[in-house]
């Protein structure tokens, strides 16, 4: 079923008022009979079942609480021309998992508003375009759970608010709609000590992959991380076969070819690979034994020497 919108001509544009026909995905058109689609009213889409919503590139305003409710949403596609986001947009939206952003070239963007809106984990896919490459993935970025807890002090009469993860700090990233690479990346020795090593090589994974300004030095202690809790990160990695490749091949050996695990690591992620049926990661666990510690013998069907 396609969504239909009731909407008003507000400055030779259309705002979007609500939505006559929900929809699990929502794709907001760029023009509505033949105004541009630049605003949405104030808890335009409050209470949709939708998991999906594609925001239109011609859209300038979003109003207040204007997904508030949407218990099912995860993800959300915006554009950088959004230029003003009122106050609890998304509030209720518990379950919003990733945060799609069409870039400007010059790095502006609405991201801050709607980050420093959810304090949830949060993944942000920043895209940009090229006339060469088209539309492409610069940078993947994990902005971390953060809440605030309340503690009163009876005899005292006061109430002290304590902000526990580094969530917080990793939304104060931005100046001029821009987002501070540099600061984002001198936050990971916060991450490292507030969460698990999981959690935290998340963030590592995301920006090694995506290297979108990346220094260095932040590099280097991306990697430094990853390869000391390596037995650790790759059991957490083993729902996410891509990251799991990718991780295994880049710090399974070094230059030199010594390996990045102990013989005892490699069995118990084999094991814990088979107990949970992933046959495609059995089989490349297998390969990196016999290629690293028994060399010579046979490889199976996966290898990390496989392009």
């Amino acid at each position: 079923m396609e969504p239909s919108f009731a909407y008003t001509e507000r400055n030779g544009g259309a705002c979007i008022t609500g939505i006559f026909k929900d929809s699990a995905c929502i794709a907001v058109p760029d023009r509505l009979d033949g105004l541009p689609v630049t605003e949405l009213a104030d808890r335009a889409f409050a209470g949709s079942a939708a998991e999906q919503i594609f925001l239109p590139q011609t859209l300038k305003r979003i109003g207040r609480y204007a997904f508030y409710g949407c218990e099912r949403l995860h993800e959300l596609h915006v554009y950088a021309g959004i230029r003003e986001i009122g106050g609890g947009v998304l509030n209720g939206c518990h379950r919003l998992k990733e945060l799609f952003v069409h870039m400007e070239a010059d790095g502006r963007s609405p991201l801050r508003d709607f980050v420093t809106e959810q304090s949830g984990r949060i993944t942000v896919h920043c895209l940009f375009s090229d006339k060469e490459k088209g539309e492409y993935e610069a940078a993947r970025l994990i902005f971390p759970i953060y809440y605030d807890e309340a503690v009163e002090n009876t005899p005292a009469r006061i109430t002290v608010s304590n902000i526990h993860g580094s969530g917080q700090k990793y939304r104060y990233c931005f100046v001029d709609r821009r987002l501070q690479f540099d600061k984002y990346d001198r936050l990971f020795v916060y991450e490292k000590a507030e969460e698990d090593a999981c959690l935290a090589a998340e963030i590592a994974l995301c920006r090694l992959r995506f290297p979108y300004a990346l220094s260095k030095a932040a590099g280097t202690e991306y990697e430094t991380f990853l390869q000391e809790k390596l037995p650790e990160v790759l059991s957490g990695c083993l729902g996410d076969s891509e990251s799991f490749k990718w991780l295994l091949g880049r710090f399974g050996r070094d230059e030199t070819g010594k390996a990045g695990l102990s013989p005892g690591a490699v069995e118990a992620l084999l094991a814990e690979a088979s107990r949970r049926r992933l046959p495609e990661l059995v089989s490349l666990l297998t390969d990196y034994r016999h290629e690293v510690f028994l060399p010579g013998k046979r490889k199976s069907r996966f290898s990390l020497n496989d392009e």
